[in-house]
Protein backbone atom coordinates (compact mmCIF):
# COMPACT_ATOMS: atom_id res chain seq x y z
CA UNK A 1 0.00 0.00 0.00
CA UNK A 2 1.68 3.20 -1.10
CA UNK A 3 1.15 6.73 0.09
CA UNK A 4 0.53 7.69 -3.52
CA UNK A 5 -2.32 5.15 -3.86
CA UNK A 6 -3.93 6.44 -0.68
CA UNK A 7 -3.68 10.06 -1.79
CA UNK A 8 -5.07 9.30 -5.24
CA UNK A 9 -8.04 7.41 -3.82
CA UNK A 10 -8.78 10.13 -1.27
CA UNK A 11 -8.57 12.76 -4.00
CA UNK A 12 -11.00 10.73 -6.11
CA UNK A 13 -13.43 10.46 -3.19
CA UNK A 14 -12.98 14.14 -2.43
CA UNK A 15 -15.23 14.55 0.61
CA UNK A 16 -13.24 12.77 3.32
CA UNK A 17 -11.27 15.20 5.48
CA UNK A 18 -10.70 13.36 8.75
CA UNK A 19 -10.00 9.77 9.90
CA UNK A 20 -13.41 9.77 11.59
CA UNK A 21 -15.03 10.42 8.17
CA UNK A 22 -13.22 7.38 6.80
CA UNK A 23 -14.07 5.13 9.74
CA UNK A 24 -17.71 6.18 9.61
CA UNK A 25 -17.93 5.60 5.86
CA UNK A 26 -16.42 2.12 6.22
CA UNK A 27 -18.84 1.41 9.09
CA UNK A 28 -21.80 2.27 6.87
CA UNK A 29 -20.45 0.28 3.93
CA UNK A 30 -20.43 -2.75 6.24
CA UNK A 31 -23.75 -1.83 7.90
CA UNK A 32 -25.77 0.04 5.24
CA UNK A 33 -28.97 0.28 7.33
CA UNK A 34 -28.75 0.86 11.06
CA UNK A 35 -31.07 2.28 13.69
CA UNK A 36 -28.68 3.82 16.22
CA UNK A 37 -28.10 7.05 18.09
CA UNK A 38 -25.01 9.13 17.38
CA UNK A 39 -23.85 8.26 20.90
CA UNK A 40 -24.02 4.56 20.10
CA UNK A 41 -22.13 4.92 16.82
CA UNK A 42 -19.51 7.08 18.54
CA UNK A 43 -19.06 4.40 21.21
CA UNK A 44 -18.74 1.65 18.58
CA UNK A 45 -16.10 3.58 16.65
CA UNK A 46 -14.32 5.14 19.63
CA UNK A 47 -14.87 8.81 18.80
CA UNK A 48 -16.28 11.75 20.71
CA UNK A 49 -19.92 12.44 19.83
CA UNK A 50 -19.16 15.95 18.49
CA UNK A 51 -16.47 14.68 16.13
CA UNK A 52 -18.71 11.85 14.97
CA UNK A 53 -21.57 14.31 14.40
CA UNK A 54 -19.29 16.44 12.21
CA UNK A 55 -18.41 13.34 10.16
CA UNK A 56 -22.08 12.36 9.86
CA UNK A 57 -22.73 15.84 8.45
CA UNK A 58 -19.92 15.39 5.91
CA UNK A 59 -21.38 12.11 4.64
CA UNK A 60 -24.95 13.48 4.54
CA UNK A 61 -23.87 16.61 2.61
CA UNK A 62 -22.01 14.36 0.14
CA UNK A 63 -25.24 12.35 -0.33
CA UNK A 64 -23.48 9.17 0.80
CA UNK A 65 -25.78 8.80 3.80
CA UNK A 66 -29.30 9.73 4.81
CA UNK A 67 -30.50 10.04 8.39
CA UNK A 68 -34.15 9.84 9.35
CA UNK A 69 -35.45 10.53 12.84
CA UNK A 70 -37.73 7.84 14.21
CA UNK A 71 -40.89 9.12 15.89
CA UNK A 72 -40.66 6.79 18.89
CA UNK A 73 -37.01 7.08 19.97
CA UNK A 74 -33.90 9.22 19.87
CA UNK A 75 -32.28 6.76 17.48
CA UNK A 76 -32.07 7.66 13.81
CA UNK A 77 -32.26 5.35 10.85
CA UNK A 78 -28.98 5.77 8.98
CA UNK A 79 -29.02 4.54 5.41
CA UNK A 80 -25.88 4.31 3.29
CA UNK A 81 -26.49 5.31 -0.33
CA UNK A 82 -25.32 2.08 -1.94
CA UNK A 83 -26.18 3.46 -5.37
CA UNK A 84 -25.08 6.98 -4.43
CA UNK A 85 -22.49 9.26 -6.00
CA UNK A 86 -19.49 6.94 -5.74
CA UNK A 87 -18.09 7.41 -9.25
CA UNK A 88 -16.44 3.99 -9.09
CA UNK A 89 -14.25 4.59 -6.04
CA UNK A 90 -16.26 2.53 -3.53
CA UNK A 91 -14.82 -0.91 -4.43
CA UNK A 92 -11.28 0.49 -4.23
CA UNK A 93 -11.99 2.04 -0.85
CA UNK A 94 -13.49 -1.16 0.51
CA UNK A 95 -10.53 -3.19 -0.75
CA UNK A 96 -7.96 -0.78 0.65
CA UNK A 97 -9.74 -0.32 3.99
CA UNK A 98 -10.23 -4.07 4.46
CA UNK A 99 -6.63 -4.49 5.63
CA UNK A 100 -4.92 -2.93 8.60
CA UNK A 101 -2.13 -1.62 6.37
CA UNK A 102 -4.63 -0.02 4.00
CA UNK A 103 -6.65 1.63 6.77
CA UNK A 104 -3.49 3.00 8.35
CA UNK A 105 -2.27 4.37 5.01
CA UNK A 106 -5.61 6.06 4.35
CA UNK A 107 -5.76 7.51 7.87
CA UNK A 108 -2.18 8.78 7.61
CA UNK A 109 -2.93 10.42 4.26
CA UNK A 110 -5.98 12.15 5.75
CA UNK A 111 -3.97 13.41 8.70
CA UNK A 112 -1.20 14.71 6.42
CA UNK A 113 -3.77 16.39 4.20
CA UNK A 114 -5.40 18.07 7.22
CA UNK A 115 -2.04 19.37 8.38
CA UNK A 116 -0.92 20.33 4.86
CA UNK A 117 2.25 18.29 4.75
CA UNK A 118 3.79 15.47 2.81
CA UNK A 119 5.24 12.39 4.51
CA UNK A 120 8.64 13.11 6.02
CA UNK A 121 11.48 10.82 7.03
CA UNK A 122 9.94 10.10 10.46
CA UNK A 123 6.65 8.97 8.92
CA UNK A 124 8.51 6.76 6.46
CA UNK A 125 10.62 5.18 9.23
CA UNK A 126 7.53 4.45 11.34
CA UNK A 127 5.93 2.51 8.47
CA UNK A 128 9.10 0.79 7.36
Amino acid sequence: MSDDQSRRLLNQIGVLRDPCDLDLLVFFVRHPRVLLTSDQIAAFLGYEVKRLGDSLDVLVRAQLLTCMQTPTSSARMHVFAVDGPHDGWLPSLVEMASTREGRLALRAALIRRAHGRAPGPVARRERG
